[in-house]
């Protein structure tokens, strides 16, 4: 996974927020790693958006050669 070292959006903010509360309304989570646990999901939201642009731009090229 690359390392990017932009701002986080409040989108990726948000959909960490909402991750991060079902695991806690799951007890699936101490609250001593709360913390811990929204910065991985933050970055994890980023990596998701990353990928769907990279394949909407695969789709685009395969869709322009036809």
């Amino acid at each position: 996974m690359k390392i990017v070292s932009t701002s986080y959006t409040h989108a990726h903010g948000f959909r960490a927020l909402k991750r991060l509360h079902k695991v806690v309304i799951y007890n699936s989570v101490l609250p001593d790693e709360l913390h811990k646990l929204y910065k991985a999901l933050i970055h994890f939201e980023r990596y998701i958006e990353r990928l769907a642009h990279q394949q909407t731009a695969v789709k685009k090229k395969k869709s322009n050669k036809h």
